[in-house]
């Protein structure tokens, strides 16, 4: 047990030593960084001013967006227009055909002379009246 005790002493010391390592190698290179320039250690495309770079490039994409957006709603405008054409010609159709399905409807009857009786004659003691 006394083995195993001591062991795993040794371990964690070495793992300790290693984390205190790279620790103080890390405080090093940033101090060794400092003098330099900050945008020679980011890149210039997204590095510091990466939205002052991308605010150019946003107007002409948004344009572009827009353009095309505009082109293919006056697309889907068009087609839906063919599309009400087409719908009202098979609605048009169809009645036509369903309509000669059926049997024609018997014709009108034949319409007799007929005469109006004569007026009522005004009585004469009205007359000048």
């Amino acid at each position: 047990m006394a083995a195993f005790d001591r062991s795993t002493l040794v371990i964690g010391a070495l793992v300790l030593c290693a984390v205190f390592c790279l620790a103080s190698a890390a405080d090093t290179t940033t101090d060794a960084e400092s003098s330099f320039d900050g945008d020679m250690i980011e890149g210039r495309t997204f590095g510091h001013h990466f939205l002052k770079r991308i605010s150019f490039a946003m107007i002409p994409a948004a344009f572009v967006v827009g353009v095309i957006t505009t082109l293919l709603s006056a697309l889907t405008v068009v087609s839906m227009k063919g599309l009400g054409v087409g719908v009202i010609l098979l609605v048009l159709t169809i009645s036509q055909v369903i309509a000669r399905s059926f049997p024609a409807p018997l014709p009108p009857p034949v319409p007799v002379a007929y005469s109006a009786p004569a007026p009522a004659p005004i009585p004469l003691l009205y007359k000048d009246w």
